[in-house]
């Protein structure tokens, strides 16, 4: 018998606690977690979102998609429609020339950018100036 896999979303709130979006997540099971690498759960949540369809899964509201280092590079997330998108970089991305080459042609595309976990003197400074 094969794993129940799905897709959970999880709400992200504006400054007046509206639901603004939602983070998109990749679960593998009914424990609420996803025991593979972090590239297949990004590719698992564009996969499900193309299937079912951004609308369905966030009610019109933005989709929250996290994106590792080899998503970000091979433009995966270009499948998705920049109206609705925002690219959450994950911090485990590092803000190399390659990775700040991708955000800025996504910018261009008319994606939002958001980082996953930003704390003060994060090294991902220059990607914390592309985020929206």
């Amino acid at each position: 018998m094969k794993p129940l896999r799905y897709v959970a979303r999880q709400p992200i709130f504006d400054r007046e606690e509206k639901v603004f979006g939602y983070e998109l997540l990749f679960r593998d099971g009914l424990e609420n977690a996803f025991h593979g690498d972090t590239d297949e759960a990004s590719r698992a949540t564009l996969d499900r979102s193309l299937l079912m369809g951004l609308d369905i899964l966030c009610d019109g509201r933005r989709a929250f998609v996290n994106c590792t280092r080899d998503t970000l590079i091979k433009g995966l997330v270009t499948l998705l429609p920049s109206t609705t998108t925002v690219v959450e970089i994950l911090e485990s991305v590092p803000a190399d020339p390659d990775v700040l080459a991708a955000c800025q042609s996504l910018k261009e595309a008319g994606y939002m950018i958001a980082l996953d976990d930003y704390v003060a003197n994060d090294p991902r400074e220059a990607l914390a100036e592309m985020a929206d």
